[in-house]
């Protein structure tokens, strides 16, 4: 089974490094021909101090404290499993399928406004609202003329009529009133003119003798 180019998590990294330095490791300590000797020889060799070096310690001197390498056992190795190899998807940012090249679609309509009934009309129960102004008061009807008109006498510029109420007969002149309902505004030969009581003097009835 081969091994990946790319490194699919940190913890395959982590593995991939420690298995290079154990490597490394074991083919310096047990290269052949590696001894004591070359390091006594280079140790002998004297160091060519260059100018305006601070005097010290020559780290390659018998004194000079050797840096300590770390042992690594075969146990201490982590053992490598193929599923470390496998890069899974996703993890670092996965494809959304989207495309981002696609061209958006076209935009979404608002709904439709809900239709409201209309109001109740005043009147009925459900009606929220002013009252409706009250219709005009009717105006009144003058009262019926019941009597009659039978005649008239006297001068000729002050003339007096005659009516006549059931069988009651009364004489009058322009101007009274007759049965606190009625004016008499004016007296023909022929006719009278008959006012009412409480209503505008241009109301009147015309009312011709009666044969």
């Amino acid at each position: 089974m081969g091994i990946r180019a790319s490194i699919g998590s940190p913890k395959q990294a982590v593995l991939l490094g420690v298995l290079a330095i154990v490597l490394i490791l074991a083919v310096v300590r047990w290269r052949p021909g590696t001894g004591a000797a070359p390091a006594h020889a280079a140790s002998a060799a004297p160091r060519t101090r260059s100018a305006g070096e601070p005097l010290g310690e020559d780290p390659a001197s018998p004194r000079a404290p050797r840096p300590k390498v770390k042992e690594v056992t075969a146990d201490e190795v982590p053992i490598l499993r193929p599923e470390d190899f496998t890069v899974h998807p996703g993890k670092a940012g996965g494809d959304t399928g989207r495309d981002l090249f696609e061209l958006p679609g076209p935009p979404t309509r608002p709904p439709a406004p809900t239709p409201f009934p209309p109001p109740p009309p005043p009147g009925d129960a459900r009606y929220i609202g002013p009252l409706p102004p009250p219709p005009p008061t009717p105006t009144p009807r003058p009262p019926d003329v019941t009597f009659k008109f039978v005649g008239t006498f006297g001068p000729k510029g002050h003339p007096i009529a005659v009516i006549q109420q059931g069988d009651q007969v009364y004489n009058v002149r322009a101007g009274d009133i007759l049965f606190d309902k009625f004016v008499l505004r004016s007296v023909g030969y022929e006719s009278i003119e008959v006012g009412f009581v409480g209503f505008a003097e241009t109301e009147t009835r015309r009312i011709g003798i009666t044969p």
